[in-house]
């Protein structure tokens, strides 16, 4: 029989969609190539740079039994590769997200060189053309198949899905912004509790974008990381009581996405409009969204600020509440503005799971959350934690919804130059409405950052589709104390996700206790406790890989001069800045100004492998490993005892296809540097067996290795 005809009864006629028999016939095990690199349908991951596209080639396999596959010839079956690539979809004139339609690329079947089909077992292995991928966005791909008589331009040929002939998945491509690779270092802040005060009467008065603004350059990281600052809600629609958490209520609990928390914002009284229109933090758009018809009339421009004789005159006419709106724009641009100038970038926390109880979209939308057995919205509870004072919004697949949610991040981005967002619990959101965001933030700004907070098993965030992943090693860091435990959680880390994922790491954030704290009361000693909160942020900058996964460091504003209070924005405490020009707390901040121009320096981090030194010590209370690339190499060694001298020979020779040159024995970081000088040198030297060194309690020394060319 002819093959055309037996491919095409065992495709199209035999068995009806997704009812296969996938002993007779099967097709699957897709895979792309991006880079010199295959990833699975899973998660596939690039960086885009400026000057040239990622070029990319789908293949994929097919099965089918009583047909001799190892004759097959071009025309016996035919393949084509789906993919909606550069397509990140759009808003209609109703304000409605559209995903994007997609195109076909032609697939071919793999053969020799001299045309015989080059088999994968007992399947034929069929490849795409190069296609070309030249925008940032989250992408998907799948194959088809067809053996019908019509010619392949005809639009009703037949074609059958691999999804529909066995279980299999669409692939996913996440194309991250090339700014990305370089592991970008993040600090995470509370607006509220920078610059915050306790007035007179002992009230606490909240910090405010002005606070943030004046510390920026104070923060040694690549990035500022704003948790909500978006307008809270306090009470409950139904009952009428305050449900609010804490004295200040929490600022996940939002009341309105659109509006910003007038706690955070300068009072009118003490602002100069003038200035903030000749600076063109308030702009037209401003008055548009903010104000109704009446006020319009007489402000339907910001130069006509300037008509206004006197303050009473202009806030009788505008209001306090649409004024402080004002304002809040103005000084988040105004902060947006520095960050940039400073060469930072400015992200927030993207709320999706829940609402305040107060939030009028209880009542525009009641299909919007999830209710309980009397009617009400539920109230948010994972595991034992209780979120009494949220209604849990119907997320998955809720169209509506995820239009109106999606749409926050871009208003904001366009509104105020923020450079992208954290996603709060991205681990449990649909995938394609993490897609949804992703695209929509990349269509405004293309570098932006996507940063999905992962606090799950590792295996349930492997196919988080955005530019970063947390690694999230709170709890880890602060009580590790053996070098194989770091070890084996990287590689099995490093085992988990796709290659060339980038994930943020940090030792403590506003939902843990402060590490530092902790420490010190463990080791009975503040620089002792000092010296491991640097330690473990130098690990997170240097332990990662990045073939597979590369780590970039985080801290929460505090951990850079040693804060041993918790951000806990619901309470009114404060932290304590000043400390940053006390003894020891200014050594570890002139520690964390070093780290982030080492970081910055070292292309072994952004490129470089790494080989862990296991079992150099007896005791395996030192973690050590290499960087490295074929040029040269960071011999990083961490003693992690508190109380013991640890002498430690890291075996230089056993580094796969490089040859050791010379070292400097000088390290190039060496934390003990900032709080006890050179009277720490740890000798470095270079006997046969590797380079030796002796590392004091709590010790990290960084040091550079040149390999033969």
């Amino acid at each position: 029989m002819d093959k055309r005809l037996e491919f095409k009864y065992k495709l199209h006629e035999r068995y009806a969609v997704q009812a296969y028999d996938n002993a007779d016939v099967w097709a699957g095990n897709l895979t792309i190539e991006l880079y010199g690199i295959r990833y699975d349908t899973v998660m596939a991951r690039a960086f885009l740079m400026s000057d040239s596209a990622v070029k990319a080639r789908v293949r994929a396999e097919l099965f089918v039994s009583d047909i001799d596959l190892a004759t097959c010839r071009t025309g016996d079956v035919e393949a084509r590769l789906w993919t909606d690539v550069n397509d990140r979809g759009f808003v209609d004139e109703r304000g409605e997200f559209c995903a994007g339609a997609g195109f076909y690329v032609a697939m071919h079947i793999v053969v020799d060189g001299v045309g015989q089909p080059v088999l994968s077992g007992n399947n034929l292995v069929f490849e795409s053309d190069v296609f070309q991928i030249d925008r940032t966005g989250v992408f998907h791909y799948t194959v088809e198949f067809s053996a019908d008589d019509k010619a392949e331009a005809d639009a009703s040929k037949a074609w059958i899905s691999v999804n529909d002939i066995a279980l299999n998945r669409d692939g996913v491509i996440a194309i991250s912004p090339d700014q990305i690779r370089r592991c970008l270092s993040i600090t995470e802040v509370c607006v509220r509790k920078v610059g915050a005060r306790l007035d007179a009467d002992g009230k606490f008065v909240s910090g405010t974008f002005c606070d943030v603004t004046s510390r920026l350059e104070e923060m040694q990281t690549d990035v500022v990381y704003l948790l909500p600052f978006f307008e809270p809600g306090f009470g409950d629609l139904h009952t009428g009581h305050d449900v609010r958490k804490g004295t200040l209520g929490s600022v996940y609990a939002v009341r309105d996405f659109y509006r910003i928390d007038p706690a955070l914002v300068t009072p009118p009284e003490e602002v100069d409009f003038l200035s903030l229109v000749s600076e063109e933090l308030i702009v037209d758009l401003d008055l548009q969204t903010l104000l109704r018809a009446r006020q319009l009339s007489r402000l339907r421009k910001v130069d006509d600020f300037n008509n206004f004789r006197t303050f009473k005159e202009l806030i009788d006419w505008v209001g306090r509440d649409a004024l402080i709106q004002l304002i809040g724009r103005a000084e988040l641009r105004a902060l947006t503005r520095r960050a940039h100038a400073l060469g930072k970038l400015v992200i927030f926390d993207l709320v999706l799971m829940q609402t305040s109880r107060d939030c009028p979209l209880i009542e525009q939308y009641p299909d919007w959350y999830v209710m309980d057995e009397q009617g009400q919205p539920k109230i948010h509870q994972i595991a034992w934690l209780v979120y009494s004072d949220v209604a849990l919004l119907n997320l998955p697949f809720n169209r509506s919804l995820q239009n109106y949610l999606s749409g926050i991040a871009p208003f904001w981005m366009r509104t105020c130059d923020l450079d992208g967002v954290r996603i709060d619990a991205s681990q449990t959101v649909d995938r394609p409405f993490l897609k949804q965001i992703k695209n929509r933030i990349n269509a405004v700004k293309s570098d932006a950052l996507v940063l999905g907070e992962t606090l799950c098993e590792l295996s349930e965030a492997v196919d988080i589709p955005v530019d970063m992943i947390y690694a999230l090693l709170v709890d880890f860091h602060r009580d590790a104390e053996y070098g194989n435990q770091y070890a084996d959680f990287l590689e099995r880390t490093s085992g988990t996700f796709a290659p060339r994922t980038v994930a943020m790491a940090y030792f403590e954030n506003h939902d843990s206790p402060r590490a530092t704290k902790i420490w010190r009361e463990r080791y009975r000693s503040r620089t002792l406790a000092l010296l491991r909160n640097i330690q473990c942020s130098l690990i997170d900058a240097t332990a990662g890989t990045a073939r597979y996964v590369n780590l970039a460091y985080a801290l929460e504003w505090g951990t850079e001069w040693g804060e041993e209070a918790r951000t806990d924005f619901e309470a009114s405490t404060l932290l304590h800045p000043e400390w940053a020009d006390r003894e020891p707390h200014s050594q570890l901040v002139a520690a964390y100004e070093a780290l982030h121009e080492f970081v910055n320096q070292q292309s072994e981090l952004q490129t470089g492998h790494v080989y862990f030194h296991r079992n150099i010590d007896s005791e395996d209370r030192v973690f050590a490993y290499t960087r490295y690339t074929r040029h040269s190499g960071l011999l990083v060694a961490h003693n992690l005892d508190a109380r013991f001298v640890r002498e430690v020979v890291c075996p230089i020779h056993l580094l796969p296809d490089v040859f050791l040159e010379r070292i400097d024995r000088v390290p190039v970081y060496d934390t003990y540097d900032f709080f006890h000088g050179s009277d720490s040198d740890p000798g470095i030297a270079l006997p046969d067996e590797g380079v030796s060194m002796k590392l004091q309690p709590l010790q990290s020394v960084v040091i550079k290795l040149v390999f033969r060319s």
